[in-house]
């Protein structure tokens, strides 16, 4: 929501995805059993909406200001951060910074990036 507004978005839509976004549950059912839970983020998987939020999302991260040596390819929901240096050290460093500005982008916007899937390669 707090990149609707940055974008001045339209108070109809905005007023249509704020609704989107509250009041969730979702809920599982088997033969004994039933659960629900309050779903207070994030889109529903396969959503039709879900693509275009997470573009109004990342798009404040893409156009951040990134060190020369680091490149961001985004595809979909991933994120990768190609970086060079002349030796590992450098390397880094340079890529260090960067990823001090992604944490800092994902705190600001609420999101959590699976530690589970990062990874670093040399």
């Amino acid at each position: 929501m707090k990149q609707l507004r940055e974008l001045k978005c339209p108070k109809n839509l905005y007023n249509l995805s704020a609704s989107y976004f509250s009041n969730r549950k979702a809920s599982l059912s088997g033969n004994n059993f039933s659960t629900e839970k309050e779903v207070p983020k994030g889109c529903p998987q396969g959503s039709c909406c879900g693509p275009g939020f997470w573009n109004v999302i990342y798009n404040s991260l893409l156009n951040l200001k990134f060190n020369s040596r680091n490149k961001l390819i985004d595809f979909v929901d991933d994120l990768v951060v190609p970086t060079r240096g002349a030796w590992k050290m450098e390397t880094e460093s340079y890529s260090n910074q960067d990823l001090k500005k992604i944490e800092r982008w994902a705190a600001d916007n609420k999101i959590e990036f699976n530690d589970k899937k990062l990874t670093f390669y040399l």
